[in-house]
């Protein structure tokens, strides 16, 4: 393939992932003189420009790392695969395209007769899929913990003796679980609560389903192996995205019962990508990488917060049960001029929100010093 079709190939590839306005403000603030790289606190992951996504991928295939798949089988797709359900400590695993098609397939396959879905009533599955559960398969879903990051143990017993006193007994098929939950700044479903819904489900033929796509952040801030998490639990999807910084995909993983064939469904459902392997290539080369990464920007990030704080103004607050999301407060200070101010010095934020604004870390907070970063904010402050 010839250089340039491969770099505009590589473009197109990442603006189908919503990146060229992220690439834009950064070649914008870099014309502006700024001395280092996007500081990004609005994704999970680095948010790679198409020329970094392209530059990237050229090396990868340059290097002989790339194989290409069919239709998201095989090849460096099936490299993946294989990667993540060690990570998640899980036989076999399958890429889907997005999140929401692998939480949907995912309940879909492990409700089977029974298709009363538990849920958190702040899920993802349960407010941004369209109700893709009931109008396409058939499943009941039914929200507990209300305004809740979790739900307990009784909440499900309460559900499932509800199921029970009706003329035509309906079992519970799955408890979905998503954390960290992203409808509540990603603060974390805590194993030990997890634990013994997980002993319960396994007890009464109940399957269980993880919605961790940012999982691999919370095993950072718990020190729980992602694959500890996942032995409590059926199925489990993480993201490609999020995280590993592919334009898009997923990975579920599960027993080589659960994923046999799966991809069969993963096609009827559209699913069946003619090409995954851009994807598949960037998220491998981030999957050794991400977790160490991460530690250090959280590290550093510590130092940029204790340097904010002697400056009255600022109020850092870490979220209970949180996990790569702060709140910063800003006194006395227009909050959008502020923001404005920073974006010219290529450091993005979120729309301010409480009298601040919620920051979320990720490793692109490695690409400067603490000290340097907590100079922008205090001059941003100043003007």
């Amino acid at each position: 393939m010839q250089r340039r079709k491969f770099i505009e190939l590589g473009g197109l590839l990442a603006a189908a992932g919503g990146q060229f306005n992220s690439f834009a403000e950064a070649k914008l603030a870099n014309d502006r003189g700024s001395e280092h790289e996007r500081i990004d606190f609005i994704h999970d992951g680095t948010d790679l420009s198409p020329k970094e996504f392209a530059d990237l991928l050229m090396k990868l295939v340059d290097e002989g790392k790339v194989k290409i798949d069919s239709y998201s089988n095989g090849g460096i797709v099936e490299e993946l695969e294989n990667k993540f359900a060690a990570l998640l400590g899980k036989e076999s695993a399958v890429f889907m395209p997005t999140g929401t098609l692998a939480n949907h397939i995912a309940v879909r396959r492990l409700a089977n007769k029974n298709r009363r879905v538990i849920v958190q009533e702040q899920s993802h599955f349960y407010n941004d899929s369209g109700d893709c559960a009931e109008t396409l398969s058939g499943l009941k879903l039914m929200t507990t913990g209300e305004n809740a990051v979790d739900f307990s143990l009784s909440d499900v017993i309460n559900i499932a003796n509800q199921t029970k006193t009706g003329r035509v007994e309906t079992k519970i098929g799955v408890i979905a679980i998503e954390t960290p939950v992203r409808r509540k700044q990603d603060r974390i479903f805590t194993y030990d609560k997890i634990k013994p819904i997980s002993d319960y489900a396994r007890n009464n033929g109940v399957k269980m389903h993880l919605d961790g796509a940012r999982l691999f952040v919370q095993s950072v801030h718990t020190d729980i192996l992602p694959s500890t998490y996942g032995s409590l639990f059926d199925a489990v999807y993480t993201s490609m995205y999020k995280c590993f910084n592919a334009p898009s995909g997923a990975i579920l993983a599960g027993t080589r019962e659960f994923t046999e064939s799966l991809f069969h469904e993963r096609r009827m459902f559209g699913g069946g990508l003619p090409a995954a392997w851009p994807f598949a290539a960037v998220a491998l080369y981030y999957a050794d990488r991400f977790m160490d990464d991460y530690k250090t920007a959280w590290l550093n990030a510590q130092k940029f917060f204790s340097l904010l704080r002697k400056e009255e103004r600022f109020t850092v607050s870490e979220l209970e049960n949180g996990t790569h999301v702060v709140k910063l407060d800003v006194k006395g200070k227009n909050l959008v001029q502020f923001r404005d101010t920073l974006h010219n010095q290529n450091v993005q934020l979120n729309a301010p929100v409480e009298n601040g604004f919620f920051l979320k870390i990720n490793p692109t907070l490695n690409r400067i010093q603490p000290e340097k970063l907590a100079e922008l904010f205090l001059e941003a402050l100043k003007k």
